[in-house]
């Protein structure tokens, strides 16, 4: 049995990343709809002056506060689908992502600068998703989740799914190619 090389593992991780960072969002806005359900809840609970089941009553703060995050989370993943090449500068490859067909082949420095790029795009998702999931913690009034780490999560998210473009914004400003572009010229590819 042959034993594949890193190339190969990495261009067959291009098909695999885009399928995760799609389930990913998919899972962002079941858990946007799930924490609208619990804002919804609350401030009926609000409303009616019920408190059943509880021993702390939802404030309608903490209620508008999961609504307001059920509904970010339900949107972001769609406008990201709908509008990704009106704001990107690395490139087409994070519009590309979203489209529902395979990205096809090319190269294979072209495949593992693809990769490379949803493996950063992937961890941005799981990054959204944890500061989705900490912040329904801080509006629930758990102590130790607070907002402030949920910040970092949502900003190094952003910058992790678009590495492509804050690539492209550092080498303009430090006049110097630092892209994934450099990933074929480092390997010996065209």
């Amino acid at each position: 049995m042959a034993v594949p090389d890193l190339g190969s593992v990495l261009v067959s991780l291009s098909e695999v990343f885009p399928l995760v960072v799609n389930l990913v969002f998919l899972l962002i806005a079941l858990l946007g709809v799930v924490y609208g359900t619990v804002g919804l809840y609350g401030l009926y609970g609000v409303a009616a002056g019920e408190h059943k089941f509880t021993n702390r009553p939802v404030t309608i703060d903490g209620a508008m506060g999961k609504l307001a995050l059920g509904s970010a989370m339900i949107v972001a993943p769609v406008l990201l689908w709908k509008f990704a090449n009106s704001f990107v500068l690395g490139g087409d490859i994070t519009y590309s992502m979203f489209n529902y067909g395979s990205t096809p082949r090319s190269s294979t420095c072209e495949d593992i600068k693809s990769a490379i790029t949803f493996f950063f795009m992937m961890l941005g998702s799981f990054a959204w998703l944890i500061a989705g999931m900490r912040l329904y913690n801080a509006t629930s009034g758990q102590h130790g989740a607070g907002p402030g780490s949920a910040a970092l999560y949502l900003v190094g998210g952003t910058l992790a799914f678009f590495i492509n473009d804050v690539a492209s914004l550092v080498g303009n400003t430090i006049k110097m190619d630092v892209s994934l572009s450099n990933v074929c010229t480092m390997i010996g590819g065209a």
